[in-house]
């Protein structure tokens, strides 16, 4: 397993976490994230298992134990997957969740990260198609990330809020445009917006 960590150079020096209710890495506000195995390492003679151990990660039908906790390397992704609450089905949103914002430079010292693009060509695994989305910008961290790592954590509303902000910068744009036609173009930005939302989760 150690063979295929990340070298420290490779970690972006922030990750993502979206917390939410049924996943099986705990939060706790004194002590982090923990994965749901905290001592399991795969030696040299596991190959097979580490690799159905990150097929598992990412197939949302397995219950299996797993000591890793999946993170995102892009903000905006993170955000986006958060909002969708594709955990809950066809149940419609509940806004339980919340996003971490995780400082690696406090960890890259003392923690194993793994990238699933390079696990992935390296080691020939195949995770379902709903999850290759997550393929470019996927971490994998082993067993846990201390609370001193989680520098910033905003709920739905909060994203939600920035991403509107972010929305009426845009809008700052169509100064040049007045009445009807700047009504039309407000609303085309915010057709884009919303359709990237929804394609981007």
């Amino acid at each position: 397993m150690d063979a295929y960590v990340c070298f420290k150079s490779n970690v972006p020096d922030r990750l993502y976490r979206v917390n939410y209710p049924g996943s099986q890495t705990a939060f706790s506000r004194t002590t982090g994230f923990s994965a749901s195995d905290t001592s399991k390492v795969y030696d040299n003679n596991e190959l097979v298992e580490f690799k159905q151990a990150i097929e598992d990660q990412f197939t949302w039908s397995s219950r299996a134990s797993s000591p890793f906790i999946s993170l995102f390397s892009d903000r905006e992704h993170a955000e986006n997957w958060g909002c969708k609450e594709p955990w809950r089905g066809h149940e419609g949103p509940s806004n339980d969740w919340s996003l971490h914002v995780i400082d690696t430079t406090r960890l890259k010292d003392t923690n194993r990260f793994f990238k699933l693009k390079q696990l992935l060509e390296d080691l020939e695994v195949k995770i379902p198609d709903r999850a290759c989305q997550h393929i470019g910008g996927a971490f994998l961290c082993l067993h846990r990330i201390p609370i001193q790592a989680i520098i910033e954590e905003r709920n739905p509303e909060e994203v939600k809020k920035g991403k509107r902000k972010e929305q009426s910068v845009e809008f700052d744009y169509l100064a040049e445009y007045s009445g009807s036609e700047q009504e039309g173009m407000e609303e085309n930005y915010s057709t884009i917006f919303e359709k990237n939302i929804e394609n981007n989760w």
